[in-house]
């Protein structure tokens, strides 16, 4: 899981998963955090102080939580509470490292890449562009935005085909 290096959970998600009060997590934290700091230990492998804007427009406390911060307050818990909150957190980090592995294509407008396409053909036009090369290029860009086009969409025309037999030594001598 070296690609969540630097990937958090908040305080509050971590609170809901050991089922306790924010406010009471935060206090445990912030002992953790000084005791951490005696030891001259490095405070941001577990925990980053942070705030959020609640629903009422107030700024409040948080802190980050590191996957290690996570396994630090699981080894806090007992029994039931401990092991649910260590297969939750787990399962959650694991989710996160699954979400970088394969991150979703980028939205982009359909409007955008018409647009693209449209200045595109304007160009190859312009430039006497073979027309089944215009489909070659049009078939390449969309398909790097995920719209698929037909098999047969390129359609190459046979006396091109034939050039391209004689070119390869195919022809008559």
């Amino acid at each position: 899981m070296g690609e969540l290096a630097g990937t958090v959970i908040t305080s509050m998600e971590v609170a809901q998963m050991v089922d306790k009060r924010h406010a009471d997590l935060l206090k445990d934290i912030r002992r953790y955090v000084g005791q951490l700091a005696e030891g001259n230990i490095s405070l941001s492998d577990f925990f980053t102080e942070s705030s959020y804007t609640d629903s009422t427009g107030r700024k409040l406390p948080c802190y980050g939580i590191t996957k290690k911060g996570c396994e630090f307050i699981a080894h806090k818990l007992t029994g039931q509470k401990g092991t649910e909150f260590t297969a939750r957190y787990i399962n959650r980090f694991h989710e996160m490292e699954k979400d970088l592995m394969n991150p979703q294509p980028a939205e982009i407008p359909v409007g955008e890449v018409a647009s693209y396409l449209k200045a595109m053909d304007r160009v190859a036009v312009r430039q006497n562009t073979a027309p089944y090369k215009i489909a070659q290029a049009f078939k390449m860009v969309s398909e790097q935005f995920g719209i698929q086009l037909p098999v047969d969409f390129v359609k190459v025309p046979e006396y091109e085909q034939m050039s391209l037999e004689f070119s390869k030594g195919g022809g008559a001598a």
